[in-house]
Formats: structure tokens, C-alpha cells, sequence
């Protein structure tokens, strides 16, 4: 199998879809390897991102943690700490809150778009204005020191290249199966859209061009992911693009001959 040849096919179906047309008779084993390639293609800009951001806020936490921060303890789904009113850090875009007076709330932690806060009774995690909370009180048992955190980024640190690998591995394959389901919805959508142009398509041959007619927007959606920018209504212009390129495909398959 040559992967100059695959890489051509790559390039071809960012624009030709008659190129695309022809692709309907290769084997189903190069097809199935292609979407692994643009799968992974699809998950580099999201590795990336997730390492540095990872990298950086472990240095950044640790170094927080052990100098911006006084002692504190998280026992009985409660946090206590030597600091009577509340600490707030910011570094590097984040903000950071110690806060055991009660006074911090996770509405006001929101409003900081990205935040950490341990808070009086629970931790919440603020990411791009979503927020993520974790009652102390979830986890039975939980006696947690500011020594204790401060031992697990480091042990973090110490095993990062072995962790985020791991990691890395299962989100690959989660994409790689959210794929083929994908190419699986699409490939019977094609199906239909032959069917109303008068030409002939066998699910077979369907999945085969779906395959590569998803590709245009899964780069260019992995370029905005590069760049980290938001895409309004992503979801239904992915949709209307691999629709519209399912449709100039089938529209360069010859119709079936009249007996």
C-alpha cells in the first residue's frame, strides 16, 4: 500500500470531488486506514494545546501552590486554612482562589472565564466560562493537606511523559470510533442523495467516498483548533459542508447506462 499514494488522495479530496468519485472502487482495508490518518490529523492541534496548557500549569500550580498560598487542609468536606479572608492569585490568564470564609462563589469564579477555586466546601474549575464543580463532601474520607497536593504535581510532573501518552492514546481512539460512526450516518445519507440524483451507489461505495468527502472540514476544523478559535454553529456547518461535498461527488458518478 503506498502512502505517497494515500497522501495524494489526501490533498485531492480537500478539493476535487470528482477525484473523490473514483475513490469508490479502492479496497475497504485503505479506506478504513485513511480515516485512522485523518482522525489523528484531527487530534494533533488538541495534543498539542493540552500539552503546553498541562506542562505550563503544573509549573505554574506548583509554584502557586508553595509560595502564593497559605497552608490549608480540606478535612470533613470542609476547607480550612491560616487566611481569614480570601486569596486570590492570577497568573498566565488564570485565577486562582483560597477561599475558606464562605465568601467565594462559584458564580463569581464564572465570571473570571478561566479559574481554580478551592473553596469552602467544594472545588470548582472555570474553563472558558463553563464551571466544573466537585463537593469535598463527594469524596468520603477526603483529608487532603496543602502538603499532600503540593506531592502529587510533582509526582504529576515526574510521570507526565508516561501520563499524557496514555492519555493521548485513549482520546485518539474515542475520536477515531466517533469517525467511523460518522462516515457510517453519512455513507447512508449518501445513499439517499444518490438515489435523487438517478444514480447507483451501493452502501459499499458510499462509505468509501464519505470517508474522504469528510475531510475538508475536519482540517479545517483542526486548523481552527491550532488556532484556538471558536467556530459559531461548528456542529451544523461540518454537517452542511460534508453534505454538500456527498452531493458534488455523486454528481460525478456517471448515471447507469438505459438498456
Amino acid at each position: 500500500m503506498s502512502y505517497l499514494n494515500i497522501f495524494k488522495q489526501f490533498i485531492k479530496s480537500l478539493y476535487s470531488p470528482k477525484d473523490i468519485a473514483k475513490f469508490r472502487f479502492q479496497g475497504i482495508g485503505k479506506t478504513i486506514l485513511y480515516i485512522f490518518l485523518l482522525m489523528l490529523i484531527s487530534v494533533i492541534p488538541v495534543a498539542y494545546h493540552f500539552t503546553a496548557m498541562t506542562v505550563a500549569g503544573l509549573e505554574a500550580g506548583q509554584n502557586t501552590l508553595t509560595k502564593d498560598l497559605p497552608d490549608f487542609t480540606i478535612d470533613g468536606g470542609q476547607l480550612q486554612s491560616d487566611s481569614s479572608k480570601p486569596v486570590f492569585v492570577k497568573k498566565d490568564g488564570m485565577t486562582i482562589v483560597l477561599d475558606s470564609t464562605g465568601t467565594v462563589t462559584d458564580k463569581e469564579l464564572k465570571e473570571k472565564e478561566n479559574a481554580i477555586g478551592l473553596l469552602q466546601s467544594e472545588a470548582v474549575i472555570t474553563a472558558n466560562g463553563k464551571v466544573q464543580k466537585y463537593p469535598y463532601s463527594t469524596f468520603n474520607g477526603l483529608h487532603v493537606t496543602k502538603k499532600d497536593i503540593s506531592g502529587f504535581l510533582q509526582s504529576f510532573k515526574d510521570n507526565i511523559w508516561i501520563i499524557l501518552p496514555v492519555l493521548f492514546l485513549v482520546y485518539y481512539l474515542f475520536v477515531s470510533a466517533v469517525g467511523f460512526i460518522k462516515v457510517s450516518i453519512f455513507a447512508l445519507i449518501g445513499t439517499v442523495l444518490a438515489g435523487i440524483q438517478s444514480k447507483k451507489l451501493p452502501y459499499r461505495q458510499s462509505y468509501r467516498i464519505t470517508a474522504y468527502a469528510i475531510t475538508l472540514p475536519t482540517i479545517f476544523f483542526a486548523l481552527m483548533d491550532l488556532l484556538k478559535t471558536a467556530v459559531p454553529l461548528g456542529a451544523v456547518l461540518d454537517w452542511a459542508v460534508i453534505m454538500i461535498m456527498l452531493t458534488l461527488v455523486i454528481k460525478e458518478m456517471p448515471k447507469p447506462k438505459t438498456k
